[in-house]
């Protein structure tokens, strides 16, 4: 008898009930050996869920018993192959489909007849209660320790835990407030990883950054000091948002690393940039889609093929209504032009051009506002600071204490004023700078070949083209 033994434990847990590796491995052998059978071949997992069958030992098992390796499939409990009953049946069957019977060491049934098939889906039932209940309790248990305000899980990347609490990492928070800076100075996420990646500066995984890792960093509102908590869940290989009302929010939670008003700018730049790159991205046909504009009317340009195979951007109004004249523009001949001027700014020896003369400024206004916001919050942590001195005068805190809230609010300072310097270098810096940088981080794509790539770059540095007389083209640029 050629005999597959399978065993595996999930936490310490389930070694202190008698689940341990070791003490299955040893019952495995003993069972075989009362049996007659032949000394096993052992499958291990260590440390995997019987959630699902995504582990290493069980797909290995599977595997060789598709090639007809075994007659037999031996676990200690049913509950050790898995903890789902569904999952449980169709490794049975499969199992049946490739000559192999499977049974358990300490739980007697026989897969080959209708009442031991019964007793096995009794067993795989409670098998999925049990993990059920322990999910609940675990949940529970998360939930209680979050209201609390007790952090869960792997530590955000800039802070480290500590006793239950986030305690700021120097070095980690030092690149933070760099990966900021950058995206606030027209630096793409992808540039920003690449430029992390080739300082050999990795990730709190020590893995290397991405895009994806950059958004997120960007996103995470644990950076403010606030601490949120049960706002997602996972349904089969999906991640989904909760209600807002089911979230846990403490706000002042931990010292932050990043102001807010920063960070909700930050927040507003980030969302702009996706949805403008992804609202017209799904289709490389025309590139300039939601760019372009009529000249005459106002409304948006359309991209269009006619029976006789012209492609053009047609004006909104004239296709409604017939109400603008000159009304379209070829789309080979447009797209031509606005990818050559966007690649002539990376050319260092460019010579000034008309179209490069208009950008979007919407933003400027708000600076001065920003300035006095971030100068009063200088004010009010100087007056904390105080505050802590004449505490520590009157002997009500300690020297600890005292040296703790300095370094808080230092931080906190130090987050403000790099934000005033940002502001200080977008109002210094020439228009022209800021549209050479954006295009200049976004060159890769601009240079790809690749049609859907170098129409999410042109989404990022162009605000609009204004199109007059069905040949004049004006760019308005996005800084």
């Amino acid at each position: 008898m050629r005999v597959a033994a399978y065993y595996r434990v999930s936490s310490d847990e389930q070694a202190l009930k008698g689940n341990s590796l070791f003490e299955q491995q040893e019952r495995l052998s003993s069972y075989c050996k009362a049996m007659g059978w032949d000394p096993p071949t052992f499958y291990e997992d260590d440390g995997y869920s019987g959630k699902d069958l995504n582990r290493p030992a069980i797909k290995r098992l599977l595997e060789d018993i598709q090639s007809k390796n075994f007659d037999m499939v031996l676990t200690t409990k049913s509950d050790r192959l898995c903890r789902k009953l569904l999952d449980l049946l169709k490794l049975v069957e499969f199992f049946k489909n490739h000559d192999c019977n499977y049974t358990s060491s300490t739980e007697h049934f026989d897969t080959s007849t209708p009442t031991g098939m019964l007793a096995l889906q009794i067993l795989g039932s409670f098998a999925e209660f049990e993990r059920e209940r322990i999910r609940e309790r675990v949940k529970e248990n998360h939930m209680s320790l979050a209201r609390q305000g007790k952090m869960i899980g792997k530590a955000a990347y800039g802070y480290n835990i500590v006793d239950g609490s986030y305690e700021i990492n120097i070095e980690e928070s030092l690149i933070v407030h760099n990966i900021f800076k950058w995206f606030l100075e027209g630096m793409g996420a992808r540039h920003i990883a690449k430029r992390l990646n080739d300082l050999g500066i990795p990730s709190k995984n020590d893995v290397r950054w991405n895009e994806q890792r950059i958004r997120s960093l960007l996103s995470l509102e644990t950076l403010t000091g606030q601490f949120i908590y049960n706002r997602t869940y996972r349904k089969e290989s999906k991640t989904l948002v909760r209600p807002r009302d089911e979230w846990i929010i403490i706000d002042d939670h931990h010292d932050p690393l990043i102001d807010l008003f920063t960070f909700e700018r930050v927040q507003e730049l980030l969302n702009g940039r996706v949805k403008k790159a992804r609202k017209y991205a799904a289709d490389d046909k025309y590139l300039l889609s939601g760019l372009t504009y009529c000249g005459h009317c106002g409304e948006k340009m359309h991209g269009r093929t006619y029976h006789n195979k012209n492609t053009k951007y047609v004006c909104s109004e004239y296709v409604k209504r017939s109400g603008c004249y000159f009304h379209y523009i070829y789309r080979d001949d447009l797209e031509s032009v606005i990818v050559h001027e966007v690649i002539e700014l990376l050319n260092p020896i460019q010579k000034p051009s008309k179209l490069f003369l208009i950008v979007n400024n919407e933003h400027k206004h708000k600076n001065l506002d920003q300035r006095k916001l971030l100068e009063d919050q200088l004010d009010k942590i100087s007056a904390r600071m105080q505050k802590q001195i004449v505490g520590w005068e009157k002997e009500l805190i300690s020297d600890d204490d005292l040296k703790i809230a300095k370094i808080r609010l230092e931080n906190e300072r130090l987050s403000i004023l790099t934000s005033i310097e940002l502001l200080e270098n977008t109002e210094n810096t020439s228009d022209e700078f800021k549209v050479k940088e954006k295009v200049k981080a976004l060159e890769s794509e601009l240079l790809s070949g690749d049609r859907l790539r170098i129409k999410s770059a042109l989404c990022q540095v162009v605000n609009k083209i204004i199109i007059t007389n069905g040949e004049n083209v004006q760019i308005v640029w996005e800084i």
